[in-house]
Formats: structure tokens, sequence, C-alpha cells
């Protein structure tokens, strides 16, 4: 059975992932894949280079660095600071970011955000969408299947 999911047309891909954060703080996880030797989340308790049951490792080769962090309300914060500071998602890096809620997939910016590779599952509001084309910060969404 296919995965009903929307594909997202990024304008603002910071913006984008910075909704994101906000939208899934608590209970939640992020990860991060890529060259990561220049993103310092030791502050954070319970980061971990593990993959989990819904954040995988998205390049089989070459092996990529890979974080998976606690996403909180506090955690988003740190880890804005940390990304937006350097401009990790623009210019170093960062090639794939996932987040997980409640165990399951809700998004994914892979391939540097890739305009035919950020998707929204199931568990990311249409209204949130539709917010965020209004604002700009994304381009358009279509609804499709995995």
């Amino acid at each position: 059975m296919k995965t009903p999911i929307q594909w997202i047309n990024t304008r603002d891909k910071p913006a984008l992932l910075l909704v994101m954060l906000k939208e899934f703080s608590g209970g939640s996880h992020i990860s991060f894949e890529g060259e990561l030797s220049h993103v310092d989340f030791t502050a954070i308790d319970g980061v971990s280079t593990e993959e989990t049951q819904a954040l995988k490792r998205q390049t089989i080769s070459p092996i990529q660095d890979f974080m998976v962090v606690p996403l909180t309300i506090e955690t988003s914060k740190t880890i804005w600071l940390e990304l937006s500071e350097k401009d990790h998602l623009v210019n170093e890096g960062i090639i794939h970011v996932q987040i997980e809620s409640k165990g399951k997939l809700v998004f994914g910016g892979y391939d540097n955000f890739h305009r035919d590779c950020v998707i929204a599952y199931p568990g990311v509001r249409i209204q949130l969408l539709q917010e965020l084309k209004e604002k700009g910060i994304i381009r358009s969404y279509v609804q499709g299947n995995i």
C-alpha cells in the first residue's frame, strides 16, 4: 500500500527547517547526515550516531556522518543556533535532514533540500504547508505516493 505524501518545492530551506523544528518540538527526533565535523551538538543530552526505527541513513556509499538529536523546545533552539550561526544548510556539510515524531517519519529534506527531494509525510498538517506557501517559504506542494 502506498503512503500519501506531499512533495515540497522549497524556496527558503533554512526557514522551512525552522518551522519544522518548531512544529515537531517535543517527543521527536531529528537526524542529520553528511559531513558533520563542523556541527557541534555535544551540549545536547541524548545525541546518538545510531539509526532509529524511523531515522535511517540515506547515503549508502560513501558512508557519511550521521547524528540523531532529540527534538524538544530547548534543543530546537540549540539546533537552530548551531545551524544558522554557520549556515550549514546552505554552505557546509549537511546533505539529508529527517524528523520523526511519535516513531514515524514526518519530514525529509534530502539531497540538500533539492526541489524533488523534500517530503512532508503524514503528520505534517496541510494547513501548515498552505501557510508556508502563503509566506513564500515554499513555492508549492503536490500530493504523491511512495
